[in-house]
């Protein structure tokens, strides 16, 4: 069996179940097919959803945590992309086994060999459109690019509040570009496994999300709530186009990494992990040396500890394993306004496991909804009076605040031969690709974490 698989990075499972009546094609997943939620890791990061996505693994066996990575034996961090993925990905391995596959703006993608095309997404480093000749060719005659724009430039992004006509206007034009070279390439290539992500949705969301979630207490219905919404029509037409470029023999995946929910408070916490005790500042600065745990703005909390760190200050064992006990003691005790803004305090053996679990934060704050983590790894004077809170974050809708997954689940849809008609489900991201390979009849490696979902008529595992 061949595999369509089409990514609207974002696209929230509950908006298009509200908006059903004006998505004909979702509803016919609905009706027809599979029509669900995922289940992102924790936390709901593009870099690390689409990553589990791609490789079957948590985060605890790919190694990606984060947008940004601890650089070993320093206090520095960098920025996560996508040649820092290890494992194989699923386009890896079908190619492997023989299967065409073109591949476009999948974040966490890079140029890799296979048989077939790849055009990296977002967070990797390659410029261009590093594809086979062939395909690039293709591209610069019929379109005249040189270069897949598949995200928002950061000017934009950064103009949003001030111009919000110009962020809509580039979101529409960047995704109908998009879906004019996916549905092309669709059409002129061979493929056994053709996968495209669109990153609107996600992007809009952030911005806009209080005026579509009457939950949000800043919610406030606008011109902007029917931008959102069309948006919506739009990722709708997209799929038809597809789904009707396509056999109907084919299998067709529709999926987001992650939701969204409300967010409108964000919490400085390494200002908390000052006032208990457990970090230190000089000159208004974090003193990372002297700092017994700090946090890098995502909800990560990082202990300093003796022969990992540079100048640990933590003896592995007891000391670190009661350190951790009093850090969650002392934030579980936090109260705002009578309100708890954490829902839980994890260890990271709670949430991973794997070869690569060492390198995850020793602690992960998950947030209540409406909640986050403030972005930055500064610390507020002691003198100002929005020391611990920010009341007015500039975004409005959240995910790796860090929240819980099931706070933001993303959208799956299922069509295909041999596929009961109008089933839920619910199923992790890492079970995404062992599923696909189990449809397409390649035997699924036996170091993925995923199990492939009740809809497989076969199920192949590799030989050990």
């Amino acid at each position: 069996m061949r595999a369509l698989i089409l990514g609207f990075d974002g696209a929230s499972p509950r908006l298009i179940d509200e908006w059903i009546d004006v998505l004909p094609t979702f509803r016919r997943f609905k009706e027809e097919g599979i029509f669900g939620q995922t289940i992102p890791p924790l936390p709901a990061q593009t870099p690390v959803a689409w990553t589990t996505f791609m490789t079957g693994k948590n985060p605890g066996n790919h190694g990606i945590f984060s947008f940004a990575m601890r650089k070993r034996g320093t206090y520095e961090r960098k920025i996560i992309r996508a040649e820092m993925v290890e494992s194989r990905t699923l386009w890896r391995i079908l190619s492997e086994e023989g299967k065409r596959v073109g591949v476009i703006n999948v974040p966490m993608s890079r140029v890799e060999e296979v048989r077939g095309f790849i055009i990296p997404g977002f967070l990797s480093r390659s410029e261009g459109i590093p594809c086979p000749n062939g395909v690039r060719d293709k591209l610069r005659q019929s379109f005249k690019v040189d270069k897949l724009v598949g995200d928002l430039e950061t000017e934009t992004l950064e103009r949003v509040g001030s111009d919000p006509d110009l962020f809509f206007e580039r979101v529409n034009q960047i995704t109908d570009e998009m879906a004019e070279i996916s549905l092309y390439l669709l059409q002129e290539e061979e493929w056994d496994f053709f996968m495209a992500v669109f990153m609107g949705t996600d992007r809009i969301h952030h911005f806009f999300w209080r005026h579509v979630d009457r939950a949000h207490p800043r919610y406030e219905e606008s011109e902007y709530s029917r931008l959102v919404k069309d948006f919506y029509v739009k990722a709708d037409r997209i799929v038809s186009g597809c789904l009707n470029s396509v056999r109907e023999d084919i299998l067709v995946m529709v999926i987001s990494d992650h939701g969204f929910c409300p967010v409108h408070k964000e919490v400085m916490v390494n200002n908390y992990l000052e006032e208990l005790g457990f970090l230190e500042t000089r000159d208004g600065r974090i003193d990372l040396e002297k700092s017994k745990a700090v946090s890098y703005g995502y909800g990560d909390v990082w202990l300093n500890v003796r022969g990992r760190e540079p100048n640990g200050l933590i003896d592995p064992g007891s000391e670190y394993e009661a350190t951790r006990d009093a850090i969650i003691d002392g934030l579980r005790k936090l109260r705002i306004d009578g309100e708890s803004p954490f829902k839980d305090i994890r260890r990271r053996e709670e949430i991973y496991w794997g070869r690569r679990l060492n390198e995850a934060p020793d602690l992960t704050i998950v947030f209540n909804v409406g909640w986050q983590a403030a972005r930055s790894l500064d610390i507020a004077r002691k003198n100002e009076s929005k020391r611990y809170v920010n009341d007015n974050p500039r975004w409005s809708g959240g995910h790796d605040g860090t929240h819980d997954p099931t706070d933001v689940p993303g959208f799956l849809g299922i069509l295909g031969p041999g596929i009961r008609g109008g089933r839920q489900m619910t199923a992790h991201l890492w079970d995404m690709a062992p599923t696909i390979l189990s449809l397409m009849d390649v035997p699924i490696p036996n170091d993925m974490d995923g199990r492939p979902l009740p809809i497989a008529a076969t199920t192949k595992r590799a030989e050990p």
